[in-house]
Protein backbone atom coordinates (compact mmCIF):
# COMPACT_ATOMS: atom_id res chain seq x y z
CA UNK A 1 0.00 0.00 0.00
CA UNK A 2 1.03 3.32 -0.63
CA UNK A 3 0.29 6.23 1.38
CA UNK A 4 1.03 10.36 1.19
CA UNK A 5 0.32 11.46 5.03
CA UNK A 6 0.20 15.45 4.32
CA UNK A 7 -0.10 18.51 6.04
CA UNK A 8 -1.83 21.98 6.13
CA UNK A 9 -0.08 25.49 6.41
CA UNK A 10 -0.59 28.55 8.30
CA UNK A 11 -0.40 31.77 5.74
CA UNK A 12 1.21 34.39 7.68
CA UNK A 13 0.72 37.06 4.85
CA UNK A 14 1.96 38.05 1.50
CA UNK A 15 4.70 40.79 1.02
CA UNK A 16 4.52 42.58 -2.24
CA UNK A 17 1.08 43.31 -4.59
CA UNK A 18 1.86 46.79 -5.39
CA UNK A 19 5.33 45.44 -7.50
CA UNK A 20 7.40 48.17 -7.59
CA UNK A 21 10.72 46.11 -7.26
CA UNK A 22 9.18 43.72 -10.39
CA UNK A 23 8.32 41.21 -8.46
CA UNK A 24 4.41 40.35 -6.88
CA UNK A 25 3.64 38.06 -3.97
CA UNK A 26 6.21 36.80 -2.22
CA UNK A 27 4.53 34.41 0.98
CA UNK A 28 5.75 33.43 4.28
CA UNK A 29 4.25 30.78 6.42
CA UNK A 30 4.19 27.61 8.60
CA UNK A 31 3.62 23.99 8.25
CA UNK A 32 1.50 22.41 10.30
CA UNK A 33 1.09 18.48 11.65
CA UNK A 34 -2.46 18.81 11.81
CA UNK A 35 -4.85 18.90 10.75
CA UNK A 36 -3.59 17.64 7.70
CA UNK A 37 -4.29 15.33 4.31
CA UNK A 38 -4.14 12.06 4.21
CA UNK A 39 -4.54 9.69 0.70
CA UNK A 40 -3.84 6.24 -0.53
CA UNK A 41 -3.73 4.47 -3.66
CA UNK A 42 -6.77 1.81 -3.01
CA UNK A 43 -9.77 1.52 -5.21
CA UNK A 44 -11.74 4.49 -4.34
CA UNK A 45 -13.11 7.51 -6.36
CA UNK A 46 -10.16 9.98 -6.52
CA UNK A 47 -11.10 13.14 -4.59
CA UNK A 48 -9.52 15.44 -7.76
CA UNK A 49 -8.09 14.36 -10.95
CA UNK A 50 -4.68 12.70 -10.27
CA UNK A 51 -1.99 13.70 -12.86
CA UNK A 52 -0.49 10.06 -13.58
CA UNK A 53 -3.01 6.86 -13.92
CA UNK A 54 -3.53 5.00 -10.55
CA UNK A 55 -6.63 2.41 -9.89
CA UNK A 56 -8.32 5.06 -7.67
CA UNK A 57 -7.32 7.44 -4.51
CA UNK A 58 -8.81 6.62 -0.78
CA UNK A 59 -8.88 10.03 1.17
CA UNK A 60 -7.99 9.03 4.73
CA UNK A 61 -8.18 12.33 6.93
CA UNK A 62 -9.06 15.44 5.39
CA UNK A 63 -10.11 19.14 6.73
CA UNK A 64 -12.25 21.89 5.88
CA UNK A 65 -11.54 23.64 2.79
CA UNK A 66 -11.67 27.88 2.51
CA UNK A 67 -10.62 28.47 6.08
CA UNK A 68 -7.13 29.94 5.87
CA UNK A 69 -5.16 26.43 6.25
CA UNK A 70 -4.28 25.82 2.18
CA UNK A 71 -6.74 23.05 1.76
CA UNK A 72 -6.77 23.27 -2.03
CA UNK A 73 -3.38 23.34 -2.32
CA UNK A 74 -2.75 20.26 -0.11
CA UNK A 75 -5.26 17.81 -1.12
CA UNK A 76 -3.81 18.40 -4.71
CA UNK A 77 -0.16 18.20 -4.21
CA UNK A 78 -1.08 14.87 -1.30
CA UNK A 79 -3.11 12.49 -4.44
CA UNK A 80 -0.58 14.25 -6.82
CA UNK A 81 2.59 12.91 -5.09
CA UNK A 82 0.69 9.09 -4.49
CA UNK A 83 0.08 9.00 -7.92
CA UNK A 84 3.46 9.94 -9.15
CA UNK A 85 4.82 7.51 -6.38
CA UNK A 86 3.20 4.94 -7.59
CA UNK A 87 3.91 5.40 -11.19
CA UNK A 88 7.34 5.31 -10.28
CA UNK A 89 8.24 8.63 -11.04
CA UNK A 90 9.02 10.75 -7.97
CA UNK A 91 8.95 14.38 -8.42
CA UNK A 92 9.20 17.05 -6.23
CA UNK A 93 6.66 19.69 -4.70
CA UNK A 94 7.36 22.10 -7.44
CA UNK A 95 7.08 19.93 -10.22
CA UNK A 96 4.19 18.69 -8.93
CA UNK A 97 2.31 21.73 -8.41
CA UNK A 98 2.94 22.46 -11.73
CA UNK A 99 1.16 20.08 -13.05
CA UNK A 100 -2.15 20.82 -10.50
CA UNK A 101 -1.95 24.17 -11.16
CA UNK A 102 -0.99 25.61 -7.79
CA UNK A 103 1.14 28.23 -6.34
CA UNK A 104 0.29 30.79 -8.81
CA UNK A 105 0.09 33.56 -6.08
CA UNK A 106 1.88 32.24 -2.83
CA UNK A 107 4.67 29.36 -2.80
CA UNK A 108 4.19 28.59 1.06
CA UNK A 109 1.76 25.52 0.55
CA UNK A 110 3.91 24.50 -2.20
CA UNK A 111 7.17 24.62 -0.48
CA UNK A 112 5.85 23.83 2.94
CA UNK A 113 4.11 20.41 1.09
CA UNK A 114 8.10 19.73 0.54
CA UNK A 115 10.13 20.44 3.31
CA UNK A 116 8.23 22.09 6.32
CA UNK A 117 9.04 24.37 8.68
CA UNK A 118 8.85 27.96 8.32
CA UNK A 119 9.24 28.71 4.68
CA UNK A 120 9.86 32.24 2.56
CA UNK A 121 9.25 32.30 -1.32
CA UNK A 122 10.43 35.20 -3.57
CA UNK A 123 6.98 36.00 -5.43
CA UNK A 124 6.63 35.97 -9.40
CA UNK A 125 8.41 38.37 -12.17
CA UNK A 126 6.06 40.82 -13.53
CA UNK A 127 7.38 39.71 -16.44
CA UNK A 128 5.95 36.21 -15.56
CA UNK A 129 3.10 37.63 -13.26
CA UNK A 130 1.99 41.24 -14.71
CA UNK A 131 -0.64 41.85 -12.19
CA UNK A 132 -2.00 40.76 -8.65
CA UNK A 133 -4.32 37.24 -8.52
CA UNK A 134 -5.18 34.10 -6.25
CA UNK A 135 -4.26 31.14 -7.85
CA UNK A 136 -7.11 30.11 -9.22
CA UNK A 137 -7.08 32.38 -11.69
CA UNK A 138 -3.35 33.11 -12.76
CA UNK A 139 -1.25 30.22 -14.31
CA UNK A 140 2.30 31.62 -13.10
CA UNK A 141 4.39 28.99 -12.20
CA UNK A 142 5.69 28.44 -8.51
CA UNK A 143 7.57 30.96 -7.25
CA UNK A 144 11.12 30.08 -6.26
CA UNK A 145 12.16 29.36 -2.14
CA UNK A 146 14.08 31.70 -0.55
CA UNK A 147 14.39 30.58 2.77
CA UNK A 148 13.40 27.70 4.90
CA UNK A 149 13.69 27.66 8.66
CA UNK A 150 12.97 25.12 11.83
CA UNK A 151 9.98 26.29 13.34
CA UNK A 152 10.30 25.85 17.32
CA UNK A 153 6.72 26.39 18.48
CA UNK A 154 3.69 24.38 19.27
CA UNK A 155 0.87 26.78 17.80
CA UNK A 156 -2.90 27.16 18.63
CA UNK A 157 -5.54 27.26 15.68
CA UNK A 158 -9.61 28.27 16.20
CA UNK A 159 -11.55 28.29 12.99
CA UNK A 160 -14.63 30.56 14.28
CA UNK A 161 -17.91 28.63 13.11
CA UNK A 162 -19.67 32.20 11.93
CA UNK A 163 -16.35 32.89 9.88
CA UNK A 164 -16.18 34.12 6.41
CA UNK A 165 -14.91 31.65 4.09
CA UNK A 166 -12.89 33.58 1.50
CA UNK A 167 -12.65 32.38 -2.39
CA UNK A 168 -13.84 32.45 -5.99
CA UNK A 169 -14.80 36.13 -7.23
CA UNK A 170 -14.66 37.43 -3.77
CA UNK A 171 -10.89 36.70 -3.34
CA UNK A 172 -10.22 37.34 -7.04
CA UNK A 173 -11.55 40.97 -6.26
CA UNK A 174 -9.39 41.35 -2.54
CA UNK A 175 -6.28 41.32 -4.95
CA UNK A 176 -7.92 44.54 -6.94
CA UNK A 177 -7.98 46.34 -3.26
CA UNK A 178 -5.18 49.22 -2.84
CA UNK A 179 -2.92 48.05 -0.24
CA UNK A 180 -0.66 50.17 2.04
CA UNK A 181 2.47 49.48 4.49
CA UNK A 182 4.36 47.34 2.09
CA UNK A 183 7.58 48.59 2.78
CA UNK A 184 7.34 48.01 6.23
CA UNK A 185 5.59 44.66 6.29
CA UNK A 186 8.61 43.46 4.19
CA UNK A 187 11.15 45.06 7.17
CA UNK A 188 8.78 43.72 9.72
CA UNK A 189 9.30 39.68 8.26
CA UNK A 190 12.80 40.14 7.36
CA UNK A 191 14.46 41.85 10.15
CA UNK A 192 11.29 41.02 12.57
CA UNK A 193 9.42 37.86 12.11
CA UNK A 194 12.29 35.45 10.61
CA UNK A 195 15.05 36.10 12.89
CA UNK A 196 12.96 35.75 15.86
CA UNK A 197 11.87 32.21 14.71
CA UNK A 198 15.50 31.36 14.16
CA UNK A 199 16.81 32.73 16.99
CA UNK A 200 13.71 31.18 19.47
CA UNK A 201 12.74 34.19 20.25
CA UNK A 202 8.82 33.92 21.01
CA UNK A 203 7.77 37.11 22.51
CA UNK A 204 10.05 39.34 19.20
CA UNK A 205 8.22 36.84 16.78
CA UNK A 206 4.81 37.75 18.25
CA UNK A 207 5.28 40.98 18.07
CA UNK A 208 6.12 40.80 14.62
CA UNK A 209 2.76 39.06 13.80
CA UNK A 210 0.83 41.45 16.02
CA UNK A 211 2.48 44.34 13.82
CA UNK A 212 1.80 42.51 10.43
CA UNK A 213 -1.81 42.20 10.72
CA UNK A 214 -2.71 45.77 9.88
CA UNK A 215 0.12 46.40 6.86
CA UNK A 216 -0.19 45.22 3.19
CA UNK A 217 -2.54 42.58 1.80
CA UNK A 218 -3.11 41.38 5.73
CA UNK A 219 -5.25 44.65 5.98
CA UNK A 220 -7.52 43.53 3.30
CA UNK A 221 -7.74 40.29 4.56
CA UNK A 222 -8.76 41.49 8.12
CA UNK A 223 -11.03 43.40 6.67
CA UNK A 224 -13.45 41.10 4.61
CA UNK A 225 -13.48 39.01 8.27
CA UNK A 226 -16.40 38.81 10.29
CA UNK A 227 -17.35 40.37 13.57
CA UNK A 228 -16.59 37.03 15.19
CA UNK A 229 -13.49 36.40 14.05
CA UNK A 230 -12.87 40.22 14.69
CA UNK A 231 -14.39 39.76 18.25
CA UNK A 232 -12.39 36.19 19.26
CA UNK A 233 -9.21 37.90 18.09
CA UNK A 234 -9.99 40.93 20.11
CA UNK A 235 -11.03 38.52 23.16
CA UNK A 236 -7.45 36.89 23.03
CA UNK A 237 -5.08 40.23 22.83
CA UNK A 238 -7.00 41.29 26.10
CA UNK A 239 -5.63 38.19 27.55
CA UNK A 240 -1.81 38.77 26.17
CA UNK A 241 -2.47 37.16 23.17
CA UNK A 242 -1.03 38.20 19.44
CA UNK A 243 -2.93 37.07 17.18
CA UNK A 244 -2.40 36.22 12.96
CA UNK A 245 -5.10 35.68 10.79
CA UNK A 246 -3.96 32.67 8.47
CA UNK A 247 -4.40 33.65 4.39
CA UNK A 248 -8.17 35.27 4.22
CA UNK A 249 -9.26 33.34 7.18
CA UNK A 250 -11.31 32.41 9.29
CA UNK A 251 -8.68 30.66 11.25
CA UNK A 252 -6.48 32.65 13.47
CA UNK A 253 -3.27 31.58 15.28
CA UNK A 254 -0.86 32.65 17.80
CA UNK A 255 3.02 31.07 18.77
CA UNK A 256 3.13 28.95 22.59
CA UNK A 257 5.59 29.44 24.71
CA UNK A 258 4.02 26.83 27.44
CA UNK A 259 1.81 23.85 27.48
CA UNK A 260 -0.03 25.98 30.20
CA UNK A 261 -0.81 28.85 27.46
CA UNK A 262 -2.50 25.81 25.10
CA UNK A 263 -4.33 24.64 27.81
CA UNK A 264 -5.72 28.32 28.80
CA UNK A 265 -6.28 29.15 25.31
CA UNK A 266 -8.56 26.00 24.83
CA UNK A 267 -10.69 26.05 28.02
CA UNK A 268 -11.31 29.82 27.00
CA UNK A 269 -11.97 29.78 23.54
CA UNK A 270 -11.73 26.35 22.17
CA UNK A 271 -9.66 25.86 19.06
CA UNK A 272 -7.01 23.35 19.36
CA UNK A 273 -3.36 22.91 19.34
CA UNK A 274 -1.04 21.71 17.50
CA UNK A 275 2.83 20.67 16.57
CA UNK A 276 4.44 22.83 13.73
CA UNK A 277 5.42 19.95 10.67
CA UNK A 278 8.99 20.30 10.26
CA UNK A 279 9.96 17.61 7.96
CA UNK A 280 7.02 18.13 5.01
CA UNK A 281 4.86 15.33 3.73
CA UNK A 282 5.60 11.73 4.09
CA UNK A 283 5.35 8.75 1.59
CA UNK A 284 4.96 5.43 3.02
CA UNK A 285 5.14 1.89 1.48
CA UNK A 286 3.66 -0.95 3.05
CA UNK A 287 2.46 -4.71 2.39
CA UNK A 288 -1.09 -4.40 4.23
CA UNK A 289 -4.28 -3.41 2.12
CA UNK A 290 -5.56 -0.77 5.27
Amino acid sequence: MLKVVGISRLHVTLLDLEGKWGRLDGGVGIALERPRVVVRIGECAPPIQPPFQVPGVCLDEDYEPHVGLGHTTQLALAVAKASAEFNGVPMDSVRLARLVGRGSTSGVGVHAFQWGGMVLDGGHSVKVKPTPSPSDYSSAPPPPLLARFRFPWKLYVNIPSRGRRIFGEEERAAFRARVEGTAELARVVLMGLLPSVVEEDVEEALRSIDAIQSLGFKRVEWLLQSEEVRSLASSMRTRGFYVGLSSFGPAIYTFLSSEREGRELISTFGGFVTEPNNRGAKVEWSTTNS
